[in-house]
């Protein structure tokens, strides 16, 4: 055997080293998320999961390195690490179960919040991953000095090909991995797959390596070069181990500039890593033929670093245009599933346009280093020390970045001060070479010219801070003036203010709270009451519809800072004795104040704690039980969010509640679509015994949660009789328990069938929300099924129930955006005299004219030409004056409608109809089977006198409520075809659960 392999060989290994970086980076996106779960998604939790990652791959080529002249055949060893991996991948997921379940259940509980919880939270991270980490930290070294034994020829040419084959590898497995396989198989499958990818590659490799003799020699060191001295090479590791300290600065810092014009979404970081890592592909690809004919690599070399420096630094003006980019580009796609697409295509291309010019140059140096020890006498061991230095740097730059950096330095400084260390790099290998005469004048003019690009390079915090990602206009933006701002370690954190004092508080770009002037303002005897209206309704009851579950809660617990308000509203309980808010960025917490004195008991009653931590991280050791726990972290679309929306993450919190306690969960429901709505209820349907769910804002929800046994009523006179809550109230008209109680949708009873639609509830290793909420907000979508469950022309959860919501007479509207209530005062202000109110919604406005159409039309004496529009009319008046209510009829209007009916001769349709919604509305079962039958009659068009999903709702309501699944079935089958509403809907979806589960019977 000769110990080389045929042509053929070389590019399977390069194919086998492609197939290896992406099942490298599938390892590396799902270890994120299942460290994520364990650790936390606070600065240090992030940094830490990297850290181990790179640290891990950094002793891997170290040791490889110490012996690399040793191994015989490093192919062999290759095919033994791939293996290994693989075989260590496909144990991970039930390692890892059991692994955090002994820490949850018998190790984190001994140890209190602090120093010594941190130390072993982060001692078990490491064990989970390190030895996989290490085993793939040997892989480029060992395949490196195997390839290059076989396939004789250039080395530069193929380090520069194995470069560019596992970078580009590891840049398409982000993607796939992020946005096909987590979705489709979840965070085992990914597992599955990479596993089944090490294993497949070690079997090929061990195949091939067959072929070359164990007695292969090494032949890295090029003959008659004299070996570099001691300080040349410790020059080349040097600028190994600082350009990957600047290149990790960089991407650090481009993560979070460009998060404020993409999101925050997971999605988004995939895309930008997987940005930076294909620029480090591009590069390796790009020098794979030049190096080994370069005359002076140290020349090269230094050239190289000190362009990518001033490219780093020139990223700069390209990103102050983007968030003009992402406005236009928002404009100019269509806000679909194919759209979604093609944003996400140019959100790629826009991060490779900031990243792609300092990477390309990146990904050279590595193989230029390598090269140049090679030809310097190195040998093997050059390879292997290389790679742990680099990722040593690496390491180094991702802690300092993350962790001081950062928040110290700000977005422009952090570029500018890596840009210059990679130019001194440059100035560094420079001085080692014949032209260390110009070394001086090229760092002068160098490091001058990224000073001038940085300072010269405005970036409006105002614009850096508007959320452009998600529709909002730059040009309102600008009329804004920033209170506050800050680079914190988790997020940028700002207060707009604009419009006679409106604050806005938001992470990233995205908002997370507000409030106007007036509701900041104190209470005096001449403060006027107005409504409550925008995110104060949601701060607001936040506290207030826990407390009337369990007004005599001695301990309370909130999941997120935002405005500090519903903290503030919970103080408002004399019985509290503790409330501890728990916060993961500190620069949320010093923002917030300036809501003053409208959160001012969060900040100075002594009965306030607040915490900076992890929330799962925090609980998981606090060794508390509570009475009550909010749970109000960011939108669930912000990447780590999604997971305190888990079946597992609510199965932790029923544990931390104490006998009789509850948990209240806050839910969106704008940006998302009535299925993943339901993938949470689904989730918390799983864990908790008893659930209601409340509409606490125009697109909010908050589902209310007991630890055992059902729920208690609501006790909301305690509520409003408390002292501080009577004066947080005092600016506004009073609310009443008919106010809160009008806030209710739905029960237990009501949408536990509607779980079974959905299959798999939101899951750590499924998780729905994170992967889908991105697109619904790019598609603007709404559940509109959830919060019309209360105020559709008919109550559908309570007609289900059989839980009569009689009508109430308002004299005004207190809480704005609260749909049953705005029906409530609807229904009063109907008959109300009087100038129109310029505040109101359309629909409220349009009512009053709809009465006055219907009075008109009544006291015509002539048969309308058409039935049809005149039921349409009836439809109005129907949701105009029963909207809210439940299991009441308004006798009169159905009396007037049948009477012009009977006097005008209309058919038999229209009088149908008439019945219908009549019987509909009274709980007259076997009235509304009755009329629905002659409106699903032989011969009649039943959609040309009725809206198919008011027929279809009606009659299936009322035959699950007669009890026999015959007409459940036969009801179902005669209506299906007249449905038009998406079968996503939620109601829907409660319809089909409910049918589904009385005809299994």
């Amino acid at each position: 055997m000769t110990g080389r392999l045929t042509p053929r060989a070389g590019p399977i290994l390069y194919v086998l080293f492609f197939l290896s970086g992406a099942a490298g980076l599938f390892y590396e996106s799902v270890w994120s998320r299942y460290l994520g779960l364990f650790v936390g998604h606070d600065a240090y939790a992030q940094v830490v999961v990297l850290a181990i990652f790179l640290g891990g791959m950094s002793i891997g080529a170290a040791l490889v390195a110490r012996r690399a002249e040793r191994i015989a055949n490093p192919l062999i060893g290759y095919a033994m690490m791939e293996g290994l991996a693989g075989m260590i991948g496909l144990l991970f997921h039930d390692i890892y179960g059991g692994v955090t379940e002994f820490a949850y259940r018998a190790l984190l509980p001994t140890l209190a919040n602090g120093p010594m919880r941190a130390v072993a939270v982060w001692a078990i991270a490491a064990l989970l991953i390190l030895p996989q980490s290490i085993l793939l930290g040997t892989t480029f070294p060992l395949m490196s000095a195997g390839v290059m034994r076989a396939v004789r020829g250039a080395p530069g040419r193929v380090l520069g090909w194995l470069y560019f084959t596992n970078s580009l590898g590891a840049a398409i497995g982000v993607l796939v991995a992020g946005f096909v396989l987590v979705e489709r198989v979840g965070l085992p499958g990914v597992l599955l797959a990479a596993a089944s990818i090490n294993l497949l590659v070690g079997a090929v490799a061990f195949l091939l390596a067959r072929r070359v003799p164990s007695t292969a020699e090494a032949p890295l060191a090029d003959s008659g070069v004299a070996t570099a001295p001691p300080g040349e090479t410790r020059l080349l590791l040097w600028a190994a181990g600082l350009t990957a300290f600047a290149s990790f600065c960089y991407e650090i810092n481009w993560i979070r500039m460009l998060s404020l014009v993409l999101g925050s979404a997971t999605h988004s970081f995939e895309l930008m890593l997987s940005a930076f890592i294909l620029g480090l592909a591009l590069g390796a690809f790009w020098i794979r033929r030049r190096s080994d004919r370069a005359g002076d690599p140290l020349i090269q070399l230094g050239q190289i670093q000190i362009a990518m420096g001033l490219l780093a630094v020139a990223t700069l003006p390209l990103y102050a245009l983007s968030f003009r980019a992402m406005e236009v580009l928002l404009t100019s796609v269509s806000r679909t599933g194919s759209g979604y697409v093609l944003f996400s295509a140019a959100r790629y291309a826009l991060c490779l346009a900031v990243m792609l010019p300092a990477t390309f140059c990146a990904g050279m140096t590595l193989p230029l280093l390598t090269r140049t020890l090679l030809r310097r006498g190195q040998g093997e061991a050059a390879i292997g020390r290389v790679y742990a230095v680099n990722t040593l740097g690496s390491i180094i730059g991702v802690i300092l970045a993350s962790l001081v950096l950062l928040p110290l330095l700000g977005l422009k400084t952090l570029a500018v001060v890596a840009g210059l260390v990679d130019i001194g790099v440059g100035i560094m290998l420079l001085r080692a070479t014949r032209q260390r005469t110009r070394a001086w004048g090229i760092a002068l003019v160098a490091g001058a010219l990224a000073v001038l690009i940085g300072v010269s390079t405005p970036l409006d915090r105002t614009i850096l801070t508007a959320g452009v990602f998600r529709g909002n206009a730059l040009s309102s933006a600008r009329a804004a003036t920033l209170p506050f701002y800050a680079d914190g370690r988790t997020a940028t954190v700002s207060m707009s203010e604009s419009g006679a004092g409106f604050l806005v508080l938001a992470t990233n770009g995205k908002a997370d709270a507000s409030l106007d002037a007036l509701s900041r303002a104190a209470c005096t005897d001449s403060t006027v009451r107005r409504r409550v209206a925008g995110d104060q309704v949601t701060q607001l009851l936040m506290g207030m519809i826990p407390l009337a579950y369990h007004p005599s809660g001695r301990s309370a617990a909130v999941i997120g800072l935002g405005s500090g308000v519903s903290s503030h509203v919970l103080l408002g309980s004399p019985a509290l004795e503790r409330v501890v808010t728990v916060e993961i960025e500190p620069q949320m917490i010093e923002a917030a104040r300036l809501f003053r004195p409208a959160n001012a008991r969060t900040y100075h009653d002594p009965r306030s704690q607040l915490v900076v931590d992890d929330a799962k991280a925090y609980f998981a050791a606090s060794g508390r039980r509570w009475d009550i726990i909010v749970s109000e972290p960011s939108n669930p679309w912000v990447s780590g969010v999604s997971g305190l929306f888990t079946v597992e993450f609510y199965r932790r919190i029923r544990t931390q509640l104490a006998t009789g306690g509850i948990f209240a969960q806050w839910l969106q429901t704008y940006e998302l679509d009535d299925d993943l709505v339901l993938s949470v209820i689904a989730a918390l349907h799983e864990v908790f015994p008893d659930y209601q769910v409340h509409q606490v804002g125009g697109g909010d929800l908050l589902l209310v949660a007991s630890a055992e046994g059902a729920l208690p009523r609501p006790d909301w006179d305690a509520v409003l009789v408390m002292p501080g809550i009577r004066e947080d109230l005092c600016r506004y008209l009073p609310i009443t328990p008919h106010t809160l109680e009008a806030t209710h949708l739905a029960d237990r009873a009501v949408l536990g069938p509607a779980v079974t639609q959905i299959g798999t509830p939101n899951s750590d290793y499924y998780p729905l929300l994170d992967l889908r909420a991105e697109r619904r907000r790019f598609e603007g979508r709404m559940a509109g099924g959830a919060l019309a469950l209360g105020d559709d022309w008919f109550n559908l959860a309570r007609a289900l129930r059989r839980r009569p919501a009689p009508p109430v007479e308002v004299d005004s509207i207190i809480l704005l955006g609260m749909r049953r209530e705005l029906q409530q005062w609807s229904r009063t202000w109907q008959r109300h005299p009087g100038p129109v109110p310029t505040d109101l919604p359309a629909f409220i406005i349009q009512s009053r004219f709809d009465v006055l159409r219907w009075r008109a039309m009544l006291g015509h004496d002539v048969a309308p030409e058409d039935w049809r529009p005149w039921l349409g009319q009836l439809d109005a008046m129907t949701r105009a004056r029963h909207g809210g209510t439940a299991g009441w009829v308004d006798t009169l209007l159905f009396d007037e409608a049948a009477a012009f009916a009977e006097r005008h001769g209309a058919p038999p349709e229209a009088r149908a109809v008439i019945a219908f919604r009549r019987a509909v509305q009274a709980w007259d079962d076997a009235a509304v089977l009755e009329s629905a039958s002659v409106l699903v009659g032989e011969g009649v068009f039943p959609l040309d006198w009725i809206d198919g999903d008011a027929l279809r709702d009606g009659a299936l309501v009322a035959a699950l409520r007669m009890g026999r699944s015959d007409l459940v079935t036969a009801w179902d089958l005669r209506t299906a075809r007249l449905a038009r509403r998406a079968t996503g809907d939620l109601r829907s979806r409660v319809l089909a659960g409910w049918v589904q589960e009385r005809t299994a019977r």
